[in-house]
């Protein structure tokens, strides 16, 4: 005797049920670890941008994970993967956290002294300028000298293109009027 195949249909299914729970918990439990990593790499990042440096202490792989997860900017523009590789290196060899290279916050919170002239006021990044009073200023200085490599500032190729651009333009509009006054004359007069 055989039975039909829509009465074992229900065996089936509750048959698939507990495999696909374990199975569901097998994914879980692969993906936590990768989620707790990230997630403590993150925190080393976290660190290194709030002043430059890795300040804390974390377990080792966790540096490992933060220089895996920063972001390709980050990595291409920055000291920040040196700075966490000496972070790791430090943590290592049971020393302090080593001190910054460059200031992640650009006008950031924590101002900067820049080093002055002899006999001139130290300048602190972030805060006005001063006035100079007519005095302070150095004989044959127009103006604040251009920082050109800001990123605040106007490229210098930028300006002259621009400036290549508008002579095209008024040579082009010179030849084009040149031709239209010459489509005016009116021809001389046959005899």
């Amino acid at each position: 005797m055989t039975i039909p195949a829509r009465h074992l249909q229900p065996y089936r299914r509750a048959a698939q049920a507990p495999v696909l729970v374990a199975l569901l918990l097998l994914a879980l439990l692969a993906a936590a670890p990768s989620a707790a990593a990230e997630s403590c790499g993150k925190k080393v990042i976290d660190d290194w941008y709030a002043d430059g440096r890795v300040d804390g202490t974390f377990p080792p792989h966790c540096y490992d994970d933060a220089i895996e997860i920063l972001p390709r900017d980050v990595r291409d523009y920055s000291s920040a993967k040196e700075d966490i590789e000496r972070a790791l290196q430090a943590r290592l060899n049971n020393k302090p956290a080593p001190p910054a290279t460059t200031d992640p916050t650009p006008g950031g919170a924590t101002p900067r002294k820049t080093p002055a002239k002899p006999g001139t006021k130290p300048v602190v990044k972030g805060q006005p300028r001063a006035r100079p009073t007519p005095g302070d200023e150095e004989p044959g200085e127009a103006g604040a000298p251009l920082d050109t490599a800001s990123a605040d500032s106007v490229p210098i190729p930028l300006l002259v293109l621009g400036g290549l651009a508008l002579l095209l333009v008024a040579a082009g509009s010179a030849g084009y009027l040149t031709r239209r006054l010459q489509a005016r004359r009116l021809p001389p007069p046959g005899t």
